[in-house]
């Protein structure tokens, strides 16, 4: 199964930045300020992040982990219950206000935003042995790849409808699921 690795050094660096991003509203901060606000030198800001807006990448990737992580060795629930708690490990709880502040702002940033989306489509590429496993299906079945997209999408749509109405972004996840997983047994 494809994994998302997530360096334990580069995570800190990220989740201090993203911690400065809420702390200061903006996503629009020098490496300067950065690096001088979260005490690393701009040389292992640079060898952790080749340009300013990778440096969210690393707590989405850890994101993307967690729930995997979640749906490969999690027990006992249907597959759609699995995937909602998933979610809600992945961007509720411990990290829920991170996620409710964060994402704001790296929507409004179209570097970061790029970031978000490339993390969306490994999410997707990363889910699917996983998921298909769940289903009962190959991971480069149509169905098994369809519900890793189905996954990806909702999760797109829950955090773009946080961020644009104020949704549940755990609820929004829910109902996009459940619409998309209409055509995709087990789902």
């Amino acid at each position: 199964m494809a994994s998302v690795r997530v360096d334990t050094a580069v995570l800190r660096a990220s989740e201090a930045c993203c911690a400065l991003f809420v702390a200061r509203g903006s996503t629009q901060l020098t490496v300067a300020e950065i690096t001088d606000a979260i005490g690393i030198s701009a040389r292992s800001f640079h060898r952790y992040f080749p340009i300013k807006a990778e440096c969210v990448k690393p707590v989405f990737d850890w994101t993307t982990a967690t729930f995997n992580e979640h749906v490969s060795s999690a027990s006992g629930d249907s597959v759609h219950e699995l995937l909602v708690t998933g979610f809600a490990r992945m961007l509720g709880g411990d990290v829920k206000e991170r996620t409710r502040t964060l994402f704001p702002l790296v929507f409004r940033d179209e570097e970061m935003w790029s970031v978000f989306l490339r993390a969306v489509h490994v999410g997707e590429s990363t889910l699917a042995p996983a998921l298909a496993a769940r289903l009962g299906v190959a991971a480069d079945s149509t169905q098994g790849r369809a519900a890793a997209a189905a996954v990806a999408t909702a999760t797109r749509l829950a955090l773009e409808e946080m961020v644009e109405r104020g949704v549940d972004p755990e609820e929004s996840f829910a109902t996009y699921l459940t619409r998309f997983g209409a055509g995709i047994p087990g789902l």
